[in-house]
C-alpha cells in the first residue's frame, strides 16, 4: 500500500508542475484573435446565469481616464468600459503615471471585468448567437469572477486563462493515472511529460479558448467512459456525460466521438460475450451489464441537458437555431482552401499528417511511432485498450484528411488528437524499456540505464520549450529545421501565434515609448491587444495610421504567413522603416514595431515626387497609364465627377513593367486601403497607394459601364524621388 502511495505521488508530480507553471507564466501570453468576443459573450451569459440581469447596470462603473474621445466615437464614449474607443490619457483626470497603471494593469478597486462591456450584453448575444457554443467563454468568465473580481488575486486577463490552464491539468491528470493503471510508473512518466511538453499543448492551454480545453473536455470523455464500462462505475458514466455536454458546448468535434466509442464498444462486447465459453457465463455477462448498458444509452440525453442548458441562445426557438449552428459547422467544415492544393493526394489532404510530423518534437515522435507499432501488435491479440487509443489518435486526424474537409492554421483545430498521441508514446518508450528489460533478465542496472536513455531527450524537448518561451506554438522541429524551415518550405501558417505575440511587443512599448506616444494596428482589430495591459498614456487607435505623412506613430503588427501582409496598411511601414523592436524565433520574425518618422525611414525612402503619364489610354470601363520608364510607384490619384454615373463597386488595379506581364493588387478599389483622411481621399477623389513598387504601367479596370472614377478625371501619379 505504502509503495502505490509512494508511485503515485511520483506519477502526479509532471502533472502539478504543470498546473504550476501553467499559472506562472500566464502573465507571459497574449489573447488569442478570438478571444475577446468569447469573453465578452462567456460574460453576458455567466452574469445572466447568476442573476438573471440581462446588462450589466447593477455593477460599477469600469473606471475611465479620459474625457478624451474620438470623433467617430462620440456615440459610444459614455459607455463602459472604455476598451476599443477610449484614449485612456492619464493626464487628464489628474491621475498620476502610478496610479493609472494600478488601476488598469494590477486592476485593484475594480469590480467587473474589462470584458463586461455595455454594448455587448445579453440582449446582443441572444440575437446573433450563430458561431461557436459558449462553454469555454462562460468557464473562463467563471474564473474571472472568483479569481479577479471577487478574490483579487490575479489580474483580469490572465483570470480568464486561468480556465484553459485548469481543463488542460485535468487532462494530463487523467492520462497520467490512466496509463500508469495500464503500464506502470515510467510510460506514465513518459506520457505526462509528453502531453505536457507538447509545444502547442502547453502554449495554447495559456490563450486559446477553444481547442484544449474541447481536447481536455474530449479526452475525459473517452477515459471516463471506458473506465466507467470497464469498472461498472455508474459514477464514472455520468461524469463523462457531463464531460461530453462541456466539450459540446466548445465545440462540436464531439460529433467524432462515436467513432472512436463506437468500433471500440462493439470489439469490447463481442469479445467478452464470445470469449465466455458457456452459455451460462454469456446470459451473466448479458445480465450484469444491463444497467451499465442502459446508463451508456442516456449519457447523450445528459450531455444535451448540459450543453442546452448553458446556452440561453437555444432556449427559444431550439431546432432552427440547432440548425443554424449546424449550418455554421457544415460551412467552416467542408471545402478546400487554396493553400491546400500541395497537399491534396488522391483527393486525400495530408496536410494535418505532414504538419504534426514537422511540429512534434522529436522524442515524442518516435516513442509515438513505437507506441503505434506495439498498439497494433496487442489490438490484434485481442487488447480492447489499445484499440480505443488508437482510434482516439487516429479518428481527429483522419476526419481533416477525408476529401473535402477542411483545416487550416496547422492542427490546433484538432487539437484532441494530443492525448492519444501522449499515451502512445508512454506506450512506445515503456515498450523499449521492457525490451531491455527481457534481453538483460530483468538486471536492475540495464533496466534504470534504459528508462534514463529513454527519459533524456523529453527533458531537452522542455529545454527547447524553454529557448523559445513563450511562442512555443510556432515550434517546428530539426526535420524541417525549425521555424527557419517551415518558413523556406513556405508551409501553410508558419509563425502563426494567433495574437499571442502581441503581449511581447506591447510590453516593448510599455518600456521604452515616449509619453503620450501614438499607437495603432496596421492590419488587425484593436481587440487583439489587451488595453488593460498597455500604458495608461499610450494613445491606441488604428486611425493613428499616417503614412507618408510621417506622424511619428508607432504601428505593430504580426509577422508571418498570412494574406494581408501583402495590404499597403501593413506594406508600407515593412517597406519604408526600419523597425524598433523585432520579435523572432529561429530568426524568423514574428511582430514587429515600427515607429512612422524620418529618423527611421530606409535611406531613398524619404520623399516622393510627381511623375507626368506619358500617354494615358481610357475606355468606357478602364484606363491605362503610360508612365515612359519604370519609377518605384507610391501614389495614384484620380480627381473625377460624382453626378449621374455609377458609384464604385468591384473592379482591380494591376501594374506592369513591359505592358505585357500584368501582377494585380491584391486589394479592391472600392474600399479605401488607409484611413481616407491620411491620404486625401473623398468622394471626387480616388487615391491608391502602391508601397514603392517597380512599374511603367498602371491599369484601372472598374468593371462598370458608367463608373464615376472615369468621369471628367485628371490623373496623378506619385513615385519615390530617386
Amino acid at each position: 500500500m505504502r509503495k502505490k502511495i509512494k508511485e503515485l505521488i511520483f506519477v502526479l508530480i509532471i502533472p502539478i508542475l504543470f498546473l504550476m507553471l501553467g499559472i506562472l507564466t500566464l502573465p507571459h501570453y497574449g489573447v488569442n484573435w478570438d478571444e475577446p468576443f468569447h469573453f465578452m459573450r462567456g460574460h453576458a451569459y455567466l452574469h445572466f446565469l447568476l442573476t438573471g440581469e440581462k446588462d450589466y447596470s447593477s455593477l460599477s462603473t469600469y473606471p475611465r481616464l479620459s474625457d478624451v474621445c474620438p470623433d467617430w466615437a462620440k456615440g459610444y464614449c459614455n459607455i463602459s468600459p472604455g476598451g476599443a474607443t477610449d484614449t485612456l490619457r492619464a493626464d487628464k483626470k489628474g491621475l498620476t503615471y502610478e496610479e493609472a497603471t494600478n488601476i488598469f494593469q494590477k486592476g485593484n478597486k475594480i469590480k467587473r471585468s474589462y470584458y463586461q462591456n455595455d454594448i455587448y450584453t445579453f440582449n446582443e448575444f441572444i440575437k446573433l448567437d450563430e458561431g461557436h457554443p459558449p462553454i469555454g467563454g462562460i468557464l473562463a468568465a467563471l474564473t474571472n469572477h472568483i479569481f479577479y473580481q471577487r478574490l483579487k488575486i490575479m489580474g483580469d486577463t490572465e483570470s480568464h486563462h486561468l480556465a484553459e490552464v485548469l481543463s488542460a491539468f485535468l487532462i494530463v491528470v487523467a492520462i497520467a493515472v490512466l496509463v500508469y493503471k495500464n503500464f506502470g510508473v515510467f510510460a506514465s512518466f513518459v506520457s505526462s511529460l509528453s502531453l505536457a511538453s507538447y509545444p502547442l499543448f502547453f502554449s495554447e492551454s495559456h490563450f486559446n479558448i477553444k481547442d484544449p480545453i474541447l481536447a481536455s473536455f474530449f479526452g475525459l470523455t473517452i477515459i471516463l467512459l471506458y473506465s466507467g464500462i470497464k469498472k461498472r462505475k455508474f459514477l464514472f458514466i455520468f461524469l463523462s456525460a457531463i464531460f461530453l455536454g462541456l466539450g459540446t458546448g466548445v465545440k462540436f468535434n464531439t460529433f467524432f466521438l462515436p467513432f472512436i466509442i463506437g468500433p471500440w464498444l462493439a470489439f469490447y462486447l463481442a469479445k467478452e460475450f464470445f470469449g465466455a465459453k458457456t452459455r451460462k457465463k454469456r446470459i451473466n455477462f448479458i445480465r450484469n451489464n444491463i444497467l451499465i448498458g442502459i446508463a451508456v444509452l442516456l449519457v447523450p440525453l445528459l450531455a444535451f441537458l448540459v450543453f442546452y442548458g448553458l446556452w440561453p441562445f437555444l432556449w427559444n426557438n431550439t431546432l432552427d437555431n440547432i440548425n443554424k449552428i449546424i449550418g455554421y459547422y457544415r460551412q467552416i467544415g467542408i471545402g478546400t482552401p487554396a493553400e491546400m492544393a500541395p497537399y491534396i493526394k488522391h483527393g486525400w489532404n495530408t496536410y494535418s499528417i505532414i504538419w504534426i510530423v514537422y511540429t512534434t518534437p522529436i522524442p515524442i515522435l518516435i516513442f509515438t511511432f513505437f507506441g503505434i507499432i506495439r498498439s497494433m501488435f496487442k489490438f490484434v491479440k485481442g487488447n480492447d485498450f489499445y484499440l480505443l487509443v488508437l482510434l482516439w489518435f487516429i479518428v481527429p486526424v483522419l476526419r481533416v484528411s477525408w476529401p473535402n474537409m477542411v483545416i487550416y492554421g496547422g492542427v490546433r483545430q484538432i487539437m484532441e488528437y494530443i492525448p492519444p498521441m501522449a499515451i502512445l508514446a508512454g506506450i512506445g518508450a515503456g515498450w523499449l524499456v521492457n525490451f531491455v528489460k527481457k534481453v538483460s533478465r530483468g538486471k536492475r542496472s540495464a533496466v534504470n540505464f534504459a528508462r534514463m536513455l529513454v527519459a533524456a531527450p523529453l527533458l531537452f524537448v522542455v529545454l527547447e520549450m524553454i529557448r523559445i518561451h513563450p511562442n512555443e506554438n510556432v515550434y517546428f522541429n530539426q526535420l524541417i529545421g525549425g521555424l527557419s524551415g517551415a518558413k523556406a518550405k513556405n508551409i501553410p501558417s508558419w509563425g502563426n501565434t494567433y495574437g499571442n505575440v502581441y503581449l511581447q511587443g506591447v510590453k516593448w512599448l510599455n518600456e521604452n515609448a515616449e509619453p503620450n506616444a501614438k499607437l495603432g494596428l496596421p492590419i488587425a482589430t484593436m481587440g487583439n491587444v489587451p488595453r488593460i495591459k498597455l500604458r495608461p498614456d499610450i494613445d491606441f487607435w488604428n486611425g493613428h495610421w499616417s503614412g507618408p505623412n510621417k506622424e511619428g506613430e508607432y504601428e505593430m503588427e504580426m509577422d508571418f504567413e498570412w494574406s494581408p501582409k501583402a495590404w499597403y496598411s501593413f506594406q508600407y511601414y515593412d517597406v519604408y522603416l526600419n523597425p524598433v523592436h523585432v520579435v523572432s524565433v529561429d530568426g524568423v520574425s514574428l511582430l514587429k514595431v515600427w515607429k512612422n518618422d524620418l529618423a527611421h525611414t530606409k535611406e531613398g525612402f524619404e520623399k516622393e515626387r510627381g511623375y507626368n503619364p506619358y500617354l494615358i489610354e481610357s475606355e468606357t470601363n478602364y484606363i491605362k497609364v503610360d508612365l515612359g520608364r519604370e519609377i518605384f510607384l507610391t501614389r495614384f490619384t484620380i480627381q473625377h465627377g460624382v453626378n449621374s454615373c455609377q458609384k464604385q463597386k468591384g473592379g482591380y488595379i494591376a501594374i506592369s513593367k513591359d505592358g505585357k506581364n500584368w501582377q494585380r493588387e491584391p486589394e479592391p478599389i472600392d474600399y479605401p486601403q488607409v484611413p481616407p483622411a491620411a491620404v486625401g481621399i473623398s468622394d471626387n477623389n480616388f487615391v491608391f497607394l502602391f508601397a514603392a513598387k517597380k512599374a511603367r504601367y498602371i491599369l484601372l479596370d472598374t468593371g462598370l459601364d458608367n463608373p464615376c472614377l472615369l468621369k471628367n478625371f485628371n490623373v496623378e501619379v506619385r513615385g519615390l524621388f530617386i
